[in-house]
């Protein structure tokens, strides 16, 4: 009896999942896009390490500049720091920066992550956060990126966040993130197109840890945990002189940078 493409997705993901070192799969890059600064270090960094090790190049694309509003408040004094006494900066902030301060500062965050993780290629695309505001476009401009890629590097694996899955926990599940979502919605429209696509669960770091699931469950070595611990560290760097203002653990620090740094798993689901 032939197998369903599910099961045979399924029976397959272990070895599907694991880079093979060999010199084909060194000529086909792993491609990882992450629609904000820090999701790639919260979800895929020890599996940028696992490809790394395998001998394949890794390509790394920004998605968004990553506005963030509710930042520049913090950063400005209009709104509480959520660290409190925690804060590298001492918890009370007045710089009078701007959105471009805040969107330069997240990307030094990014590209210094990428560093720590031996990334190939960084591409940063200077791209609003649109998804709120006109998701159908969104969703097209993330296709329209995934299809510039494969046709520059056919037969790349495609790794993106598990946007259908991208829900706070205790949240309404009916309400995930729309730029992650839109980024999962673009690529299972290509599914038929590209075989190679794998999807990383960026919020299930706020569920407990006994509900942390998925088709499969990356296990890190101690190198790889201890590289993705010092790609998330440096989300937590504060030299305002410099423009790092500890962004990334700002916005997500204790939410999911910090079980993510305690928890040596990633959580990778297969097309549906």
């Amino acid at each position: 009896m032939e197998l369903s493409r599910r099961k045979a997705l399924a029976l397959g993901a272990a070895a599907a999942l694991l880079p093979t070192g060999t010199a084909h799969a060194a000529a086909a890059p792993a491609i990882f896009y992450s629609p904000h600064q820090d999701d790639e270090s919260l979800a895929m960094a020890g599996s940028i390490r696992e490809h790394k090790e395998a001998g394949r190049q890794v390509i790394l694309v920004l998605l968004t500049r990553g506005e963030n509003g509710g930042l520049l408040d913090i950063m400005n004094g209009a709104a509480d720091c959520p660290l409190g006494t925690d804060c590298p900066g001492g918890g009370t902030h007045s710089f009078g920066l701007v959105q471009d301060d805040i969107v330069r500062g997240r990307t030094a965050e990014f590209e210094a992550a990428a560093r720590r993780l031996g990334v190939d290629r960084v591409v940063v695309r200077d791209r609003p956060d649109s998804a709120w505001t006109d998701y159908a476009g969104f969703v097209r401009e993330v296709r329209d990126t995934i299809l510039e890629f494969e046709a520059r590097y056919p037969g790349a694996s495609h790794k993106l966040v598990n946007g259908y899955r991208d829900v706070i926990y205790g949240w309404n599940p009916d309400e995930p993130n729309l730029t992650h979502k839109a980024c999962r919605e673009a690529a299972a429209s290509l599914e038929s197109q590209i075989a190679n696509f794998r999807y990383y669960w960026v919020y299930g770091y706020t569920y407990p840890l006994e509900q942390r699931t998925a088709d499969y469950v990356l296990a890190l070595s101690d190198r790889q945990f201890a590289r993705k611990r010092q790609a998330l560290a440096e989300y937590g760097r504060w030299d305002p002189k410099r423009g790092r203002y500890a962004l990334g653990y700002h916005s997500v620090g204790k939410l999911m940078i910090d079980p993510a740094a305690a928890d040596p798993h990633e959580y990778i689901d297969l097309p549906r």
